[in-house]
């Protein structure tokens, strides 16, 4: 149950900084989105079985603060830490290029992803606007991926999650 709550805890705060602190650290119109860095994250350092449910928490937080249907991000942070925990095992999660070029492909997707469902029922802005702001994003978010470990290892393993 400790596990649990504290998984919960620090994916509340991480919810809870980027709704509060993330416009404060913008460069021109890019964002760090820590939410998606810590999707990232959890993708690509620890096993799938341990890395699904975080990610679906933090899509389903980030939900609680769109304007998008409930549940959008949740899938689409739960695929896209499947898919990264696949491409993990095939590149090295510890280059920090894999890690730039892993979050800014991973803002891309879930940016291209929300755009096509919410163009469903809304107009919405020309996709290469939302592309080309998603990858700035993405690459501004890959710091807070390079930070996460130093914050989040001991926690991580206090709780049980295997790292890989």
């Amino acid at each position: 149950m400790i596990r649990w709550l504290l998984l919960l805890l620090i994916i509340t705060a991480a919810a809870v900084v980027q709704t509060t602190l993330a416009d404060l650290a913008a460069i021109g119109r890019a964002t760090p989105d820590l939410t998606l860095a810590l999707a990232v994250y959890f993708g690509l350092s620890y096993d799938l079985r341990d890395a699904f449910l975080p990610a679906w928490l933090l899509g389903l937080f980030r939900d609680a603060f769109s304007a998008g249907p409930v549940g959008m991000y949740g899938i689409i942070f739960l695929l896209l830490a499947l898919l990264l925990g696949y491409v993990r095992t095939y590149a090295f999660h510890d280059k920090p290029g894999v890690t730039i070029l892993a979050t800014a492909l991973a803002s891309a997707a879930a940016a291209m992803a929300g755009l096509a469902v919410l163009s469903l029922r809304h107009p919405v802005p020309p996709a290469g606007h939302v592309l080309a702001r998603s990858l700035l994003d993405g690459a501004y978010s890959a710091a807070a991926v390079f930070a996460l470990p130093a914050v989040l290892d001991r926690p991580c393993r206090w709780i049980g999650l295997g790292h890989t």
